[in-house]
């Protein structure tokens, strides 16, 4: 077998791929070399990063959360993705069952306890609106700063990106990748060369950071669990186990095919994140949970766009809004590129309104829902007893779940709940990861072979390995911000072509 077609059957047949294939390795012996020297190299670009371009990443956010919304009450919403008799591929449940698992993973189980525990001890706004820090007033403050990061501003980038790739795929032949989308404003020319060749594989490694971020975040959250059932203690040794032992059943998903792997995969996670939920009302605090859900809901409508907007203009408002608005920009961001072309692939025959509406409301009242009960119960224990949760939470966030969980029943019943979120940890994570190696194929115009997707697969695990080990969850959240930069302005330029095809009438 010569080279060129080893190359091909590994899912490196051309010269990007080739590229794309030597950027990885050189970070992943970078790290494996010179730990500290990649940490400070890391974590410059990132604080570089946010001190020039904080204002660009929350803008977009923002234009981009306008421009779906126009585009949503427009007359071409009617059209749909593909021919105009065409049918969906996917019934309703099989599609918002990969819509939650692409576009949300396990991120919401490590996160949905721990963030509105640390936004409840201390945050920008409770200064401004003259809130003490950790009593009953600041819930609802820190509930709305949660909600934000997880709702229709980073939702409106998935959109954008996929309806300009689902349109230029379904309604005008081209592939489904990033260049694609950008056929407006590079024609002819420059599509299938340079620099379109480079638009791909800025949305790869948007991809392999995205996707290693949610990982290395939900392996530190499977530690944490299996630490509580096996008692097992949190080290990165067990981690990196983790993350091997995920991607490898990814693969084995991803070599399973989409419709047999991902969507069986999807709608069980659903189902046991509904169970997992009705367990948490019902064992928890019910009626202070109604409450905080009604009072999250009705604050988030008002306070969204302003809050949304909002520029810190101090240092230490900088600084808290790195580590949180512009790192969860950036993460949306680097997350765009796999769940917008995977978004498109399920999405053929989708009225481009259905297709808004669906994509931006459901995931955002679910979330609003998800994060108003395990968040609500996190701050209502806390409430009721201060560093209850709060304790573990700033020892390591991804306790934050575990804690929580173990305080809602006898210790059967809690150990049992923690079981299922492990569960569902690795089962969100291996459908993120069979997502991301089919997008890797299409990102790089290549066949979704076996070897192709086993390789990829587990360059995944190496570059999320490499990340933990330079500096935990600061190096994955550098990463995302870094990788999400160049990304911004692409997603700026799907807005621009997109709306270019709108006025056109070239939808």
């Amino acid at each position: 077998m010569n080279l060129r077609r080893a190359l091909a059957l590994l899912g490196m047949p051309t010269p990007s791929s080739q590229i794309a294939v030597g950027v990885v390795a050189l970070f992943v012996l970078g790290a494996a070399v010179s730990i500290d020297e990649s940490a400070e190299l890391l974590i410059g670009a990132k604080d570089w990063v946010v001190h020039y371009f904080d204002w660009l990443f929350v803008g977009l956010a923002t234009l981009a959360l306008a421009g779906v919304t126009a585009l949503g009450f427009h007359p071409a919403g009617r059209l749909r993705l593909g021919r105009d008799n065409e049918t969906p591929e996917f019934s309703r449940l099989a599609w918002f069952s990969m819509l939650f698992s692409a576009g949300l993973a396990s991120g919401l189980l490590y996160w949905a306890t721990a963030e509105p525990i640390i936004h409840f001890q201390a945050n920008p706004l409770l200064g401004e609106a003259g809130i003490t820090p950790a009593t009953a007033p600041a819930v609802a403050t820190a509930l709305r700063i949660t909600v934000l990061h997880w709702g229709l501003h980073g939702w409106a980038f998935y959109v954008i990106a996929a309806l300009a790739i689902g349109i230029q795929g379904y309604r005008h032949g081209r592939p489904l990748s990033f260049r694609s989308a950008l056929y407006p404003l590079l024609g002819d020319r420059f599509i299938d060369r340079w620099p379109g060749l480079g638009i791909d594989l800025i949305a790869l490694f948007g991809t392999v950071c995205g996707v290693a971020t949610s990982i290395g975040l939900a392996a530190a959250g499977m530690n944490a669990t299996l630490g509580h059932l096996l008692g097992i203690e949190i080290h990165l040794s067990y981690q990196i186990a983790i993350v091997f032992g995920v991607c490898g059943l990814g693969v084995l998903s991803a070599l399973s095919g989409l419709a047999r792997g991902i969507r069986y995969l999807s709608e069980v996670n659903v189902w046991i994140s509904a169970i997992l939920l009705v367990a948490v009302i019902v064992l928890g605090p019910t009626g202070f949970l109604a409450k905080t859900l009604a009072g999250t809901l009705v604050d988030y409508v008002v306070h969204f766009l302003p809050t949304g907007a909002w520029i810190a203009d101090t240092a230490a408002g900088q600084a808290w809004q790195a580590d949180w608005t512009v790192f969860y920009w950036g993460w949306w961001l680097a997350w765009t590129p796999f769940v917008s072309v995977f978004i498109a692939r399920i999405s053929k025959g989708r009225t481009v309104r259905e297709f808004v509406l669906a994509v931006m409301l459901v995931p955002a009242v679910v979330i609003i829902v998800w994060m108003s009960v395990f968040g609500g119960t996190a701050l209502h224990q806390e409430l009721a007893e201060p560093g209850a949760v709060s304790v573990a939470v700033n020892l390591d966030y991804s306790l934050g779940l575990v804690t929580v969980l173990g305080k809602l029943g006898p210790p059967w019943l809690a150990t049992s709940l923690i079981a299922v979120a492990a569960f569902l940890l690795f089962t969100w994570l291996i459908t993120s990861l069979d997502s991301a190696t089919l997008v890797i194929c299409h990102l790089l115009g290549i066949e979704e072979t076996p070897p192709a997707k086993v390789f990829w697969g587990f360059a995944l695990a190496a570059v999320t390995v490499s990340l933990m080990a330079v500096g935990g969850v600061a190096a994955l959240q550098a990463a995302s911000i870094v990788v999400g930069l160049p990304l911004a302005l692409v997603v700026a330029g799907l807005g621009v072509a997109l709306a270019s095809d709108l006025v056109r009438g070239r939808l």
